[in-house]
């Protein structure tokens, strides 16, 4: 009896449950990719993305080709087809894999379900909670984190499983095609640095394992960089949700006596990753329409792109005049990453200062960050935007500056990203253009040449977005 496992974005051997449960069935086992070089073409990526999906999947394809009789079969086309074909060639009475929760994901799903002449096993895989396995009393799935957090830590949750022994016979295998092939190009002075492997996941759970001990204190400061980085990990599956959970488990075991408050915090953050997952499956029109009803039905006038160019311009190349925006935006041009404090400021500046469309936002991030997770990235754009599940009030707008004072004091961060501010003195680094001429001489740079002064007046716009949400509210 064969086994085809249709693996997708579960990029590795090791606790991916769809291989572990057809290993326990079959002798024979055909892990298998699609590359629909269809999906590159019409989807929202970007360089960072695909750059890091290829190196895990040519990581996967490697490590199983030197275990003996295992393998990787690629195969190029529509999922469907390949899949119909793959089943044919080898005889399979069954196909497995992991479920997912995008609306791309569970249309494509259906068409297989529907499509295969053979039954299709499907298991939670990427998250601990799925679906409505977490309900309120009255059976309607949480639209408030906290609630939801607390059953959340109270539920069982299965530990990492090894696959049982299988074969893969020797079967054709396509080229996994470049990123060229596919159209990707590396942006100029972009740095990559990540380790897009099963090795590189675990290596960032080695050295988070100093910092998750302070992870309640240190996570929010910009300029400590304290945070796990291991969002592209999980979003790939190189390294799996059960295994980085029950690690933190097992130091809490170890050190009994120690304060847990940080390693608590940070699990706090992979529930909040399936509290976006189950939004995302319950409430999928959260895509492309504010999760708030009342805002669905009167959604404020933002601005496009287009409308508002200038500003769309200067927000995306790091030249706000605000430098803390500034540093994270220029952060995310050039590695594709950003810290977690500055996704937030940046995304409330988006909103409260510039009003820009939420919509062209996602687009933008979708292409830039190289762990876009869309369920976690609409949830924390609506939540800043004042639209989402239970989202930050309209009434509470990040003043970016006061936000840089707290979580960048010495301005360490600004200074990495922002380079033409490295000699400004710290009690102007976060309001350089009050500086007069001399003191700006003094440090080797213009205010509105070197470096641009604010494009909008923060307590203007601060006022005018909360007087627009006002207005909404009585209407």
């Amino acid at each position: 009896m064969t086994a085809i496992v249709w693996i997708r974005r579960s990029l590795r051997e090791y606790d991916n449950t769809a291989l572990v449960k057809a290993s326990e069935n079959h002798e024979t086992v055909i892990p298998f990719y699609v590359v629909d070089e269809n999906y590159f073409k019409e989807a929202e990526l970007g360089f960072p993305r695909v750059k890091f999906w290829n190196e895990s999947l040519k990581d996967l394809k490697r490590k199983l080709s030197e275990k003996d009789k295992k393998d990787l079969i690629i195969r190029k086309g529509k999922p469907l087809d390949q899949l119909n074909k793959i089943v044919e060639e080898v005889d399979a009475d069954k196909v497995y894999h992991n479920r997912d929760y995008t609306p791309y994901s569970r249309e494509r799903d259906q068409k297989i379900r529907e499509g295969l002449g053979v039954p299709v096993k499907t298991f939670k895989d990427i998250v601990l909670h799925e679906k409505e396995e977490i309900l309120t009393n009255s059976g309607t799935p949480y639209k408030v984190y906290t609630y939801y957090k607390k059953k959340w830590f109270d539920r069982e949750k299965r530990r990492p499983q090894e696959p049982q022994t299988y074969e893969t016979p020797d079967l054709e295998s396509d080229q996994i095609p470049t990123l060229e092939e596919l159209g990707f190009e590396k942006p100029e002075d972009f740095n990559w640095e990540w380790g897009a492997t099963r090795e590189g996941g675990m290596n960032r759970i080695e050295e988070f394992k100093d910092k998750i001990w302070d992870y309640d204190e240190n996570r929010d400061y910009a300029w400590r960089d304290d945070t796990s980085r291991l969002s592209p990990h999980l979003k790939f599956g190189t390294v799996s949700i059960r295994e980085v959970f029950w690690e933190a488990e097992r130091m809490k075991a170890r050190n009994p006596n120690d304060d847990t408050d940080g390693i608590k915090i940070w699990q706090e953050e992979l529930a909040w990753r399936d509290y976006y997952m189950q939004i995302l499956w319950n409430y999928p029109h959260e895509v492309d329409e504010p999760f708030m009803d009342k805002y669905r039905d009167n959604e404020p006038d933002w601005e496009s792109k287009d409308e508002a160019s200038e500003k769309w311009k200067a927000w995306i190349e790091g030249k706000t005049g605000y430098p803390f925006v500034d540093a994270g935006m220029r952060q995310l041009k050039k590695t594709g990453f950003m810290h977690n404090r500055l996704r937030m400021v940046v995304t409330n500046f988006s909103c409260k200062d510039l009003w820009l469309d939420w919509r062209d936002v996602h687009d933008y991030f979708s292409k830039m960050f190289v762990d876009a997770e869309i369920s976690a990235m609409v949830g924390g754009i609506q939540w800043s935007y004042s639209i989402g599940t239970d989202a930050q009030p309209y009434f509470r707008v990040f003043n970016p500056t006061s936000q840089a004072e707290r979580y960048d004091p010495e301005g360490k961060y600004i200074r990495k990203w922002v380079p033409e501010l490295e000699e400004v003195p710290d009690n102007h680094i976060h309001e350089p253009w009050k500086m007069n001429k001399l003191q700006q001489q003094d440090c080797g740079v213009v205010i509105g040449e070197d470096y641009p002064n604010p494009i909008v007046d923060h307590d203007k716009e601060r006022k005018e977005s909360v007087e627009k949400f006002e207005q909404l509210e009585g209407k």
